[in-house]
């Protein structure tokens, strides 16, 4: 989603941060029944807001995170940033939101993506792959090393089957399909028992459906290169009964493509989910209308076989005043100045 991608940065004062956990605290006394999740877990996605975000802004998050039930973090490792040139490394907010995580009792996905300047051929935009997988492998390989013995679940790239997320290059699929046959060895060859997530895949229409997606990934010898999918199956703005084909539409279909292809036994892991609370001409939804979107995705979770854990894209608002923007608003915990949603009380522990 386009708030991944914004580069304008909150800043909050600690005082905020603590009020925040106090006020989460007393909204959490509000909440509903018990959260029927799927068995593997739920927890949140972030996105590019946390390689920006400050040190206090993000141990904000991850306390309000943790007064629900999460018992996971999808974390943004972004070669951009942590690699800006050749054998450069900055690690600090990887760094901050894995110890932060771990130390809170929750586990980590990591998410890898996406190509630093030096990497990607000139003039492609920043979410754009590199013009040599290889390289690639070689940062992913780097990444395993530092925290494979905390680590053990990586997501190549995001939402690659959409132009935004591929640098508006096209054949996004096969080359989506070269890029996890050079990184998922890169993993095992450090961490053998490791789960590599494919896809990160986005609800779209044809061409770029994930079904379409996914079929042609298989055509190009994806078989065998990753050990699970992830897909993002949100519902907004009208819900999951509402609309017959949203976001699990596709998990099912793209469900029947891998048993055809003999990968029944690996799971769909959905690694975003949510809704924004952003006007409805920015197809926003109420907050109550926000939780019970959350509490539905969850509960369908829970009730697919396949399913591996589910990811509630995000905790935070970037900007709630910005509400003509969905982007700005995809927050299921808290506003931006900190006051808890109507989810929060939902999604208590």
């Amino acid at each position: 989603m386009y708030q991944r991608l914004r580069s304008v940065i909150a800043r909050v004062a600690v005082t905020a941060c603590l009020i925040a956990v106090t006020l989460f605290a007393e909204t959490a006394t509000a909440r509903a029944e018990s959260v029927i999740a799927p068995a593997d877990g739920y927890g949140f996605s972030v996105g590019a807001p946390m390689t920006w975000m400050s040190y206090d802004e993000a141990e904000g998050e991850l306390d309000a995170a943790a007064k629900t039930g999460a018992s996971w973090l999808r974390v943004f490792i972004d070669w951009s940033r942590v690699e800006p040139m050749p054998g450069a490394y900055n690690w600090g907010y990887v760094d901050h939101w894995i110890d932060g995580a771990l130390s809170r009792g929750i586990k980590v996905l990591g998410l890898i993506g996406y190509s630093p300047d030096w990497a990607r051929a000139p003039g492609v935009y920043f979410t754009g792959p590199p013009t040599d997988t290889a390289v690639l492998a070689s940062f992913v390989k780097t990444v395993v090393q530092r925290y494979g013995d905390r680590v053990s679940n990586w997501e190549i790239w995001n939402e690659p089957n959409i132009p935004l997320f591929w640098g508006y290059l096209g054949d996004r699929a096969a080359g989506y399909t070269e890029l996890l046959k050079a990184a998922y060895p890169a993993v095992k060859a450090v961490q053998p028992d490791s789960t590599v997530l494919a896809g990160g895949l986005s609800p779209a229409f044809a061409p770029d459906a994930p079904p379409t997606f996914v079929a042609e990934m298989y055509d190009r010898g994806a078989k065998g290169y990753f050990d699970a999918m992830a897909m993002h199956p949100y519902v907004f703005p009208h819900g999951l009964a509402a609309d017959t084909h949203n976001g699990w539409s596709d998990v099912e279909r793209v469900r029947e493509l891998m048993v055809a292809n003999g990968d029944g036994d690996k799971k769909i892991w959905m690694t975003e989910m949510g809704a924004p609370t952003s006007a409805p001409i920015a197809d926003g939804v109420s907050e109550q209308e926000q939780a019970k979107q959350i509490l539905d995705g969850l509960r369908r979770a829970a009730q697919t076989p396949y399913s591996g854990p589910a990811f509630i894209f995000s905790i935070r608002d970037s900007d709630t005043a910005n509400r003509d923007n969905r982007e700005d608003n995809f927050g299921a915990l808290v506003t931006t100045d900190w006051r808890p949603k109507a989810a929060a009380a939902a999604l208590a522990r």
